[in-house]
């Protein structure tokens, strides 16, 4: 995860062009985390996950996550892909900004 230099500005975070050039991990600045949500994709469409007893999942991973389900269906499915479909701002869980 990338280390920004400054604190992103309002305007900044209302650019689209911004989210577009964070690497896909996303960035952090003073605690706070910057990333794109990705969602998973089979033929193009979105994958619908469920729990055990029916209900549905949002379909929208910080990237890490996504590429381990990526994996994880691929070996059962074809065309199983990844795709920005939002971007959030989060603070950082305090014991991992201390570990890292």
């Amino acid at each position: 995860m990338m280390t920004l230099d400054t604190k992103p500005t309002r305007q900044q975070l209302d650019d689209r062009a911004f989210w577009d050039n964070l690497p896909p991990d996303g960035a952090e600045y003073d605690g706070f985390e910057y990333s794109p949500c990705y969602s998973i994709l089979q033929d193009g469409e979105p994958i619908d996950f469920k729990t055990d007893d029916g209900k549905t999942l949002r379909n929208s991973f910080p990237y890490q996550a996504a590429i381990e389900q990526v994996q994880r269906l691929s070996k059962e499915y074809d065309n199983i892909t990844i795709k920005i479909t939002g971007y959030y701002e989060s603070l950082v869980r305090r014991d991992r900004r201390l570990t890292a």
